[in-house]
């Protein structure tokens, strides 16, 4: 079997087009599965500080990075997200497989596992995420269109790959001990469980639409509970998501809606901007008069 080497991506990227606004690559994030190729006898070996990763523990958050990824290297890649696998989410809200074939707590280091064994060099960037599914980071990308790559023959198209995404997490399905929690650990963020330890619940109001298990550095998770960050970050993301508000007047309008939603999509903002606007008309008669 094939061994994979860990590669650092530049600090630059393409956005995918089929999410629209993506964040760009940041290179302490991004952890790739690689073929090794064949090489002369008189090529040099890697230095012993780049070390190679076992199949089994194919992104381990500690193993020192190896040569840059450039912009080139990842260019056209298809993204793939837990949410769309999400059992718990509905086609509007992200899912992209059939219902019968959705997981639940879906994981992106199992997703790029599932990639790895199909053999399509997945390229593992653990903190980045959907927008939206803010709780859940981790997106995997892969190269599809390939033409130096053999295993490709079996993948029809992106939703073909999606379907053996899918299956594969049917049958490794997330858990207490699963590699996709405990195996990933990000340098310099604490909190990671101990092996002996529970994996703990995200400490976030039930009302909210949150997986049961999520990786250890999840904004739901960091801090033991939901950061002024993450709040931040979730309510300019759903401000600015299509058919959503426009603008949110602070925490208890955006509590009032995500009680109507279930915790995430779902109709727009309270009535507030409305009654600001049916008080300024009321106020403009009274002038006349």
């Amino acid at each position: 079997m094939s061994h994979a080497r860990i590669e650092e991506v530049s600090d630059s990227d393409l956005s995918d087009p089929s999410e629209g606004d993506i964040d760009d690559f940041v290179d302490s994030d991004i952890l790739r599965a690689v073929a090794p190729k064949a090489a002369p006898q008189q090529q040099q070996r890697p230095p012993p500080q780049q070390q190679q990763a076992q199949p089994n523990n194919l992104f381990p958050g500690t193993t020192t990075p190896g040569p840059g990824i450039q912009q080139s290297d990842v260019a056209g890649y298809q993204c793939l997200y837990p949410i769309y696998f999400d059992a718990s989410r509905t086609r509007a809200e992200g899912r992209r497989v059939p219902a019968h074939l959705a997981v639940e707590n879906p994981l992106a280091r199992e997703i790029a596992t599932a990639c790895a064994a199909l053999r399509v060099s997945p390229v593992f960037e653990a903190m980045k995420t959907h927008p939206q599914d803010w709780a859940n980071p981790g997106r995997v990308r892969v190269n599809i269109k390939d033409p130096n790559n053999p295993y490709l023959k079996d993948i029809k198209n992106k939703h073909h790959l999606y379907i053996l995404v899918a299956e594969h997490l049917r049958k490794n399905p997330t858990g207490e001990r699963s590699a996709g929690l405990r195996n990933v650990r990000i340098p310099g963020l604490p909190g990671h469980p101990k092996d002996d330890e529970k994996w703990p619940k995200p400490a976030v109001p039930k009302s909210w639409k949150i997986n049961e298990y999520v990786p250890a550095y999840s904004s739901a998770m960091t801090g033991g509970g939901v950061s002024e960050n993450a709040l931040r970050d979730m309510m300019r993301e759903m401000g600015g998501a299509p058919g959503g508000p426009g603008g949110m007047g602070g925490m208890a309008d955006m509590m009032n809606m995500l009680g109507g939603m279930g915790g995430m999509g779902g109709p727009g903002p309270s009535g507030s901007a409305g009654q600001l606007e049916e008080g300024g008309k009321k106020d403009k008669k009274k002038g006349k008069k």
